[in-house]
């Protein structure tokens, strides 16, 4: 039984495809506004999914993808990597917020599954604070990601 929807309503139209014989470009991410920020008080898993959608499935601008990151414009460069290379995105990963674990004040922490082609798949914790009004990926966070997928990019949390 496939508990994320999200991963199956977008792996079902390729996967239809394929069995028919036919290809095309893989679905682009859900649309997500340019301005995309969380400010609720109590986000849902939903809300925090797409927070991480928006930094590494969406070619969103540099300041847009700030405000959704604890460490705004100096820690841009670790969505956009993830981004350009195209590991947790369509047609070759894909990642999804599964459950909250805990909450403690404006810091959340989350259970997250990401998979790419050729990785093994990822299972790890990571955490949001809210700051300046919305909810942000945290610092520590981002950079044990920049460990778990071995990227080559600078991280100081």
């Amino acid at each position: 039984m496939n508990r994320h929807p999200r991963l199956l309503t977008r792996a079902l139209p390729v996967a239809a495809l394929a069995v028919a014989g036919l290809t095309l470009a893989a679905p682009a991410a859900q649309a997500l506004p340019a301005d995309f920020t969380v400010t609720d008080d109590n986000p849902t898993v939903q809300q925090l999914d797409e927070i991480v959608e928006f930094l590494v499935a969406t070619d969103a601008s540099d300041e847009a993808k700030a405000r959704n990151l604890e460490g705004g414009m100096d820690a841009v460069v670790v969505p956009k990597t993830v981004y350009q290379l195209g590991l947790f995105r369509a047609p070759r990963g894909d990642s999804a917020i599964t459950e909250i674990v805990d909450r403690v004040g404006d810091n959340i922490s989350a259970t997250l599954q990401a998979s790419s082609a050729g990785r093994p798949s990822i299972n790890m914790t990571i955490s949001f604070t809210k700051t300046d009004g919305n909810w942000r990926l945290s610092n520590n966070s981002l950079c044990e990601g920049v460990k778990t997928v071995g990227l080559n990019v600078y991280c100081n949390a």
